[in-house]
Parts: structure tokens; sequence; C-alpha cells
């Protein structure tokens, strides 16, 4: 074999190696890995209520990324006109060819086979402009930016997302960052739950649940997409206020749902609490009349009433006037809540 003919059998080589890695591109340019993340975030959603997130995320990769699992757990709470306290937990796993998501409300796995979408990977830094460098978590990280989002980026792994779309906050930031980590097999294991096999239609998760496995952030940008056909013969003032409050609607659907189910037990709540009061003759048998109220009241972030040490004539009057001011006050509002589309509707009934 001659050297020319040598030379263009390694070029060949080489240029079919170039083409196979280019076609088969990993998710992230780091062999194995585990991050953690702090959430935080929020909003005022309506003039009489506010909205704030909180919470952690746990990334363990291997494979450069092609097997990955993340954890999340945070809460949404809202204050002023409604009162809401929400716990997240999500977990999510990829390999190769399938997309696991842990349902634990229902105690089950939803499994998917990857879409072409899924296997070519996500370009983090598509639309984005370059900025700068930071430091995150101790490692040096690209700044991109685009618009509403600032990313901090290594190796294809985003450090620090930082998202504002229409006023509504979001940071996902590492706190801890460990590379090339040799985890154990055990940290990849789900539930022992059954699996529920479905499939990507148009896109879109279809179940018999219609469960949705996405992060706050995934809803922030669906709704952004939602509200962007607006008529933009309006002026441009009155264009992003009818696209925020579209946008705040979108993103509280969950939060009004529940809303609009918890107020009317709340009120059936208060009145069995008042009808046990009526009847008791010490505090003990008091305390449990209370128990269920409280119960309700602590899912709306409240804090519970004091335990009763003193049950005499006077303590039991000063209560159930209490109770029926609440009730009185509250059973007002349920015709407008039952009225309500929406959170910003919901909100007007209960300022």
């Amino acid at each position: 074999m001659s050297i020319g003919h040598y030379m263009k059998t390694i070029l060949f080589i080489g240029m079919a190696t170039l083409l196979h890695a280019e076609a088969f591109k990993h998710p992230f340019e780091v062999e194995s890995g585990m991050v953690l993340y702090k959430i935080s975030g929020g909003t005022q959603l309506t003039p009489e209520t506010n909205l704030s997130i909180n919470g952690k995320t746990k990334l363990h990769f291997k494979d450069w990324g092609e097997v990955k699992l993340e954890e999340e757990n945070g809460v949404i709470v809202t204050t002023g006109a409604i009162k809401h306290k929400q716990y997240i937990k999500k977990s999510e796993k990829h390999t190769k060819d399938t997309v696991i998501t842990v349902d634990y409300a229902n105690e089950q796995l939803l499994e998917r086979k990857k879409s072409s979408h899924d296997i070519s990977g996500i370009d983090e830094t598509a639309s984005l402009t370059k900025i700068g460098e930071e430091t995150v978590a101790g490692v040096p990280c690209e700044m991109w930016e685009g618009a509403g989002v600032k990313k901090c980026i290594y190796k294809n792994i985003v450090l620090r997302l930082e998202s504002n779309l229409l006023d509504v906050v979001y940071v996902k930031e590492a706190t801890k960052v460990i590379f090339d980590s040799n985890a154990s097999t055990e940290v990849y294991t789900l539930p022992d739950f059954p699996v529920q096999e479905f499939a990507l239609f148009k896109d879109k998760i279809k179940t018999k649940n219609r469960y949705k496995a996405e992060n706050f952030y995934n809803i922030l940008k669906e709704a952004a997409l939602d509200v962007s056909d607006i008529n933009t013969t309006e002026s441009i003032m009155d264009l992003r206020d009818e696209e925020r409050i579209q946008f705040i609607n979108h993103i509280s659907k969950d939060i009004y749902k529940r809303q609009k189910k918890f107020l009317p037990k709340l009120l059936r709540s208060m009145k069995k609490t008042r009808e046990c009061l009526q009847t008791v003759e010490d505090p003990a048998a008091a305390n449990q009349c209370m128990e269920y109220c409280n119960q309700m009241k602590a899912q709306m972030g409240s804090k519970k009433d004091k335990e009763i040490i003193l049950w005499d004539e006077k303590q039991k009057n000063s209560l159930l006037d209490k109770i029926e001011d609440e009730l009185i006050d509250l059973q007002s509002r349920i015709p407008c809540v039952n009225r309500a589309k929406n959170i910003t509707d919901l909100s007007s009934c209960m300022k």
C-alpha cells in the first residue's frame, strides 16, 4: 500500500469518526456528575395576591448525560387575598431511549419513548447571545442572554438560569457541583410503583390522568408562547397588560382549580366546627372540634389556632363569635367564587 493510499485511508476513517460523533452528540460534555440547585422566584399575581416559589433540585447524570435523574422539591405560596400553600415533588429519569416520570400523587411511573427532539438533544444556547463569563458554585461558565432569560452554561450544563417573563421571576442556581463522580446505581433507582406506558401525540403528552410532568419554568415558557398571538393593533401598554393577565391566569390554573374546590370545603368545615363547639364542655373536646378546621387552614399557609387550655363560657362564646364572623364573611364570597373563571376573578372575590 502506497503512503498516499495509506493517508487517504486514515483521512477517511477520521472523517467518518467525526461525522459519527457529530450525529451522536451527547447531552453533556462531562461524563458524570451531580449538581445541587436552589430555586427561588415569584410575582404579584394580581393587585391583591402575591406568589413566591422556593425549592431545591438535585441532578445526577452519567454516560455524558444519556442517563440522568432530576429530583425537584419545593413549595409554592400565595399570600394576600388568596392564601394557598402547595408542596411540589417531582422526579424525572432519562435513559438513552426513554423518559420516566414519577407521579407521586397516584403512585405510578409514567414511561414514554424519547421523541426525535429528545434524542437530538437541547442546544441550551439557541437564540441566545454570549455576553461574558462568570463563576457559579466554583465552576467557570459562559453567560448567555436572550429575551427574558439568562443562562450560565458549562459544557451544555446550565448552572444558573434566570427568567423574567412579564414580571414573573424564576431563578435556578447551582450551589454545589461535583463532576466525574462515581455514584452507585442506587442513585438512579425510582420508587417501586407500577409502570404506565404512554406515547407522544403532536408533541403533547396524553394519559388517562392527563398528568403533566413539568417544572414551574417550563410552565412559564409554555404560557409565554400561548399569549404571543394577541392582536398587535392595540397600544403597547394595553397589549402588555392583556398579555400579562393571560399569562398569570395560565400559570395559576392549578392554584385556581384547587381553590375553587377548597373554599367551599373550608366553609363546610367551619360550619361543622361551630356545631361541634356548641356542644362540648371541656378543652380536650374543644381542641378535637378545631382539628379538621386547623388542618384546612394549614393548607392555606395560615397558622392554626392556639391550643385551647381554658374552656369556660366566656372563652366558648369568644371563639364561637370569631368563627361566626369568619363563616359569614366566607359565605358571602362563595357565589362570586362559583362564578370565577380564573385566578384574576377569584382574587377579586377574596380581596
